[in-house]
């Protein structure tokens, strides 16, 4: 039974992108963007889909089970993070009518250079979290049965067929599908795990009983230091991540993006509590030391199939839900801004053309991010320090850019620069500043070289212009 309705979900997923393409896809505005038409629903839940992945699913109930009630900040984290969106950049950006968020930075500061670096550290983070998605689902679907890189590949081709045939539309329609199909499953999986303890109160003795302290049952618990390691980065990462802003800018208008992005983040944050009850359920209620394993273990041990068919997929639909965001914010890279921009072999208004571009590039990072996954897995986590760099070296130059209208283009350009490589280096030699994560410290001094070069630069500026006249 629940073989057959992961297998119903996938061939719902199937159907879906070939409606899109069918209806909607005509050029490649269509495939990277929807057309820029999405309403306030679909811009919503688009936006919470992209964070509602495997990592707030499986690595919320972890948190819960180490943590208690604080193993919710890294959902919390997310939604936070989108609401801090909607109130700063989202109706700005949509409102420049961009692509992609190097478009931004080339047309706030001017020339290719700071497009190129900024697309190749996004394009290789999105490549390696889309690797590691992989890698979740084949660890869903071998809770199946399903061992091995079989269910990896069956999962990867669903997404990448529906994404490739739909795009950012058949993307927007999965997410919703996808969102309210993972709400559902962590709520009923949550709800199953109270009822099983008998309510919230035998779950809080039965937790005791195992000896967990005070701060278990805190939502503080982590402490003000950990907390803010953990939401800081989230923050900075959705402020400036592709796969959020191809959505702002797929909205309607201004006004669309902003009032989305607050009920996206809203809905994140409420969500965020029932994978960390979950975990907590399943650390009252069996003998597990690992908190990896609590979500498996209570789709095994405490559900039927019908409701344990539903919760998997769920966890699917939450892994995919995210894959399909990576994939057509990395397709964005590739064809606006090296394809169009970079190599100029196609003109922006060749929309048809464009539009077989984008598919073809679509199915090719797809397998690409499947390969690593299963040939070599060991380079994902090296990927995936680009996210690092990247957070640590665009999100001065694109939020200082936003904020301070004497940012220079040398400014950016040697923030970026210091930025990734202080991140490269704090990654590799693992040094310790303060506790605070690499992206922190290294944003930190991106921010001090940001503003001196800008200031040095600008004042060279106006010596020459003076002695001009």
């Amino acid at each position: 039974m629940i073989l057959f309705i992961v297998a119903v979900y996938m061939l719902a997923m199937l159907a879906i992108g070939w409606w899109s393409n069918k209806y909607y896809i005509k050029g490649m505005t269509d495939f990277l963007l929807a057309g820029r038409r999405l309403g306030i629903p679909m811009c919503a839940a688009t936006l919470a889909a992209t964070h509602f992945g495997g990592g707030m699913v499986m690595g919320g109930s972890e948190y819960g089970f180490l943590y208690g009630w604080s193993g919710a900040w890294y959902g919390v984290s997310c939604g936070i993070g989108i609401l801090i969106l909607a109130f700063t950049t989202a109706g700005k950006f949509r409102e420049l009518a961009l692509y992609t968020v190097p478009d931004y930075l080339e047309q706030r500061y001017g020339g290719k250079t700071i497009r190129i670096l900024g697309s190749l550290l996004s394009l290789v983070a999105l490549v390696g979290i889309l690797a590691a998605m992989v890698l979740s689902a084949r660890g869903a679907l071998s809770i199946l049965g399903i061992t091995g890189n079989t269910g990896a590949i069956i999962a990867t081709l669903v997404f990448i067929i529906y994404t490739a045939l739909g795009g950012l539309w058949a993307a927007t329609i999965t997410d919703g599908v996808q969102l309210i199909l993972a709400t559902l499953g962590v709520i009923l999986a949550a709800v199953l795990v109270v009822s099983k303890s008998g309510g919230m109160a035998a779950l809080s003795t039965a937790l005791t009983a195992k000896g967990v302290g005070s701060g278990y049952f805190s939502f503080w618990g982590l402490g003000t230091s950990s907390i803010m390691w953990l939401l800081l980065p989230t923050v900075m990462y959705t402020l400036i991540g592709q796969d959020f802003y191809q959505r702002l800018f797929a909205a309607k208008d201004k006004n669309v993006a902003r009032t989305a992005s607050i009920f996206g983040g809203i809905i994140l944050v409420v969500v965020a509590f029932f994978p960390t009850i979950i975990g907590m359920g399943a650390r009252a209620l069996s003998d597990l030391e690992a908190g990896g394993t609590a979500f498996p273990w209570v789709v095994q041990n405490l559900m039927n199939p019908v409701v344990g068919g539903i919760v998997l997929a769920a966890i699917l639909a939450a892994i995919m839900s995210t894959a399909d965001s990576l994939l057509t914010a990395a397709t964005s890279h590739i064809v606006k801004d090296f394809w169009i921009e970079t190599f100029q072999v196609d003109e922006i208004t060749d929309e048809k053309r464009l539009l077989a571009i984008s598919r073809n590039f679509a199915v090719i990072l797809g397998i690409l991010g499947l390969l690593i996954a299963l040939i070599m897995p060991g380079i994902i986590d090296a990927l995936i320090y680009s996210y690092t760099m990247y957070s640590a070296g665009v999100f001065v130059p694109v939020i200082g850019g936003v904020l301070w209208k004497s940012a220079t283009r040398e400014g950016a350009l040697a923030s970026v620069v210091i930025g990734s490589v202080i991140a490269l280096w704090g990654i590799l030699t693992k040094a310790n500043i303060f506790g605070a994560p690499v992206e922190i410290y290294a944003a930190l001094i991106s921010l001090v070289v940001f503003i001196v070069v800008s200031l040095a630069t600008q004042s060279q500026k106006t010596h020459k212009a003076s002695a001009a006249k």
